[in-house]
């Protein structure tokens, strides 16, 4: 195929002048030329200072150096048109294009991106084509910098057809062509082609380019427009839901009280006949993963009934009052079907509170409307609304009272039991090793939902597939457990000896200030491995789940959070202390406020609660007592750190060297470290 560069790949010949050809002659008809070629009528003439142009580009000369030059005319014989050239070439153009030659060959136009632009300017798609060839007249010589400036704002093109190539290597097959008269016919069909019919105008193409992008935005905006206006109800027939209680795991106490629920779509006239109201809406709360999405279809899934959801960013108005028509679309469908579930994700997209926007008066369409469906349910009428939420308090005060969202179903993250039976059912989908201490796993996933352990298990089982194991160990979930928590290792970033050193200390100043205090959280492990952004981290496993927490154990937490900045004091000097305890310094500051503010656990402030929101309205004395027993709790703390790590200093310092070299410890290496010196 031909390439806009191949002309560039012969070799430039040199010489001390520009030569420019003016004489064109008819060469001897080729028999394989089409009758079509024949039959043209059309001339395509060379602009002469577009030739002059071409020639200077092909040879790569500088444009300052290039105006130095002056032409000297020649004549010489030209070409026939023996192929199939475009309609409007004929086979004297061919030979109307001269050959320069010039010293001082420089890339500097090649780096400016003319090469590749073409050589087609508006001059010559200006100027008319068909009238008689001239050479470079006497009287554009002072005109050359115009021209070459226009060449350098030429655009973008050449010929990309194979077709087109094909005619080209047709014609280089004539006998009795020279090397130099090829790279001629090189460089003249290029031109040929940029002024032929066959290539658009750049004001064509632009056109074309924005029909094409006008239409493509009018089908995604039709069809999005359309799936708003229609808006059919997602509808799931009782066939289809396959998804019962038995499959709803780790929030048993949410199973119970949605029961009674069940019972009800299973047989309302029971209730009716004592003259019992059933709930019209039921509100899933809790955090993200927790599983009230698979709770609300099972209450479906047990009572055989239609499932109808949504999601609240659905009902977002791409047009005024498109929200409130699918809203008053959905209960019709579902009144239609009933008994059924409506069930409605992210509720708080929809029901947050009102506003009096004067900007927004349609603001409040779709809320309005969902109150008006809910207050319009007869009694006992057989749908039941199902909510989900993790924002509560964003929800509208209308929307929570009793005869439309009656009872609230707390989804919380599961507790220990929860979590065993969840770890229990999510590894027996793949292979475990026989090792596995699943309760140990459930005791270091406090806080996880269900979602997190699915998806700990999950990337455990592809880590051990990618070693090459045949089972999944205990190993590599406590490593997915780790990744989900704290990140993934950065193997990437190797810190510097003098970091790892600060980071081993500040981590074993954490594990023996947890170590020695009797009420703190038991360590599980500590390493220097980073991950996330983290150099180090230090790791505990709580016994059991905690509802309440006692003073000392908040106090000790605090001690356990200022033992990292202790130990790097300590260790290297108070001008040596480093950015590492941001974390700490944030989580002892918290639990501090919370004392002093909330639990009415400071002496001198006393059992007294003030809101976050009421500091403005504090007289200057209040504020400035509440900062003080802040401050003082929190240096108590900071003291009863470095108390421990001062009588313990020969464990500390054997604690972190031993971290530089095996990096990551775990309870039970620190206990033997701390007791007998040495490790096994």
């Amino acid at each position: 195929m031909f390439s806009p560069h191949s002309a560039l790949l012969q070799p430039p010949l040199k010489a001390p002048r520009i030569l420019l050809n003016s004489r064109s002659s008819k060469g001897v008809r080729n028999p394989e030329l089409s009758a079509e070629a024949r039959s043209s009528q059309n001339t395509v003439r060379w602009f002469s200072k577009t030739r002059l142009c071409s020639t200077l580009l092909l040879d790569r000369v500088e444009v300052e150096r290039a105006l130095s030059y002056t032409p000297v005319f020649r004549e010489e014989l030209t070409v026939q048109n023996s192929c199939a050239w475009p309609a409007t070439f004929d086979s004297r153009h061919i030979g109307l294009y001269g050959c320069a030659h010039f010293t001082n060959i420089s890339e500097s136009l090649v780096r400016r991106g003319v090469i590749s632009r073409g050589f087609k300017t508006k001059a010559a798609q200006a100027r008319d084509l068909y009238g008689k060839s001239d050479v470079f007249s006497k009287s554009d010589l002072g005109d050359r910098r115009k021209v070459l400036e226009t060449v350098l704002a030429a655009t973008e093109g050449g010929p990309k057809n194979e077709e087109k190539g094909d005619v080209l290597k047709t014609l280089l097959r004539t006998k009795g062509i020279s090397e130099e008269e090829q790279v001629r016919l090189h460089i003249a069909f290029f031109e040929g082609y940029r002024l032929s019919p066959y290539k658009s105008s750049r004001m064509r193409d632009a056109v074309n380019v924005l029909m094409f992008l006008v239409t493509v935005v009018f089908l995604v905006y039709f069809f999005q427009l359309r799936k708003v206006i229609i808006g059919l109800p997602n509808e799931i027939s009782p066939q289809e839901i396959d998804v019962t209680f038995e499959d709803v795991i780790g929030v048993e106490s949410a199973k119970q009280e949605l029961q009674e629920i069940v019972e009800f779509l299973k047989n309302p006239e029971k209730f009716s006949k004592l003259g019992g109201r059933l709930p019209k809406g039921v509100l899933l709360v809790g955090p993200p993963g927790t599983g009230k999405t698979l709770l609300a279809r099972a209450v479906a899934g047990e009572a055989g009934v239609p499932f109808f959801h949504a999601s609240g960013p659905e009902f977002d108005e791409l047009l005024v009052g498109q929200g409130a028509r699918r809203m008053r679309d959905l209960f019709q469908s579902a009144k239609n079907k009933a008994p059924c579930v409506i069930f409605i994700d992210e509720i708080d997209s929809v029901g947050s509170h009102r506003s009096n926007s004067a900007i927004h008066p349609y603001a409040n369409q779709t809320i309005n409307q969902l109150l008006t469906e809910m207050d319009g349910f007869r009694q006992n009428e057989g749908v039941i609304v199902l909510g989900a939420t993790n924002r509560r308090n964003d929800l509208d005060k209308a929307l929570m009272r009793p005869g439309r969202f009656d009872v609230e179903v707390q989804v919380p993250a599961p507790f220990y039991e929860g979590r065993v039976s969840l770890l229990e059912y999510y590894t027996s989908k793949v292979k475990l090793d026989r090792d596995v201490d699943l309760r140990n796993l459930a005791r270091q996933t406090v806080g996880f939902t269900g979602a997190a352990i699915e998806n700990m298990v999950n990337q455990a089982a592809l880590r051990a597939a990618i070693d090459g194991k045949d089972f999944v160990t205990q190993a590599y979930l406590e490593d997915a457990r780790d990744k989900i928590h704290m990140g993934a290792e950065t193997k990437g970033r190797i810190p510097q000896e003098r970091d790892i050193w600060i980071t081993a200390y500040h981590e074993s100043g954490h594990a023996l200030v947890a170590y020695y205090s009797k009420e703190a959280t038991p360590l599980h492990k500590v390493t220097i491995v980073p991950r996330g952004s983290t150099l180090g981290h230090t790791a505990y496993l709580p016994e059991r789940d905690e509802s309440h927490m006692t003073r000392s154990q908040i106090m000790a937490t605090m001690d356990t959070a200022m033992g990292g900045r202790a130990a790097e004091e300590l260790t290297f000097g108070a001008d040596k202390i480093t950015t590492g305890a941001s974390a700490d310094f944030q989580q002892a500051t918290e639990l501090a406020t919370c004392m002093v503010k909330d639990w009415g656990m400071s002496d001198k402030v006393g059992e007294r609660v003030f809101e976050r929101q009421q500091n403005t309205q504090l007289s200057n004395m209040t504020s400035e007592l509440i900062d003080q027993e802040i401050k003082r709790t929190l240096h108590e703390a900071m003291e009863r750190a470095k108390n421990i790590l001062r009588t313990h200093q020969t464990e500390l310092k054997l604690l972190a060297e031993t971290l530089m070299k095996h990096e990551t410890l775990d309870a039970k290496q620190v206990k033997q470290l701390l007791e007998t010196g040495t490790l096994n």
